[in-house]
């Protein structure tokens, strides 16, 4: 296998990891509590729809195609500094974010207006650091 087919996959990985990590993080120690102030529906109705416990390996397929989602556009893109990456991949996902939560919003009411918003700001900034760490490992020996 060529060497940058590795640091592609390497890469892939490594913002599927950084992604799902600091997105864990955040949830847990801010946004759940934040954004259950937020909620349209009742806990009755949340309890219905929503799984318990969470499908981990949906959840892992999801982050992995994000991951390599952004090892490609910062690839094709030829962003090999952090800072760039770090551009491309907020842009990236704040365009991506607002196309689905408000989506979600105008469809459903598992989320309000405020929630639609904070979310959108929240994944574009953990986005900086997976945009950074892909570009780091994809530029290297550049």
């Amino acid at each position: 296998m060529k060497a940058s087919v590795k640091k592609f996959i390497f890469a892939g990985f490594a913002a599927t990891i950084t992604v799902l990590a600091i997105t864990i993080a955040t949830y847990a120690a801010f946004f759940h509590e934040f954004l259950g102030q937020f909620l349209e529906l009742s806990p009755e109705i949340i309890e219905i729809i929503s799984r318990n416990p969470v499908n981990v390996c949906t959840m892992l397929m999801a982050n992995l195609a994000h991951g390599f989602l952004m090892a490609t556009v910062i690839k094709w893109g030829g962003f090999y500094k952090p800072s760039d990456g770090a551009k491309a991949a907020a842009i990236i996902a704040f365009l991506t974010e607002i196309y689905f939560c408000f989506s979600q919003y105008s469809i459903m009411k598992t989320m309000s207006l405020v929630s639609a918003i904070v979310d959108t700001i929240m994944w574009t900034v953990i986005n900086l650091a997976v945009g950074a760490v892909t570009a780091k490992i994809l530029g290297s020996e550049k």
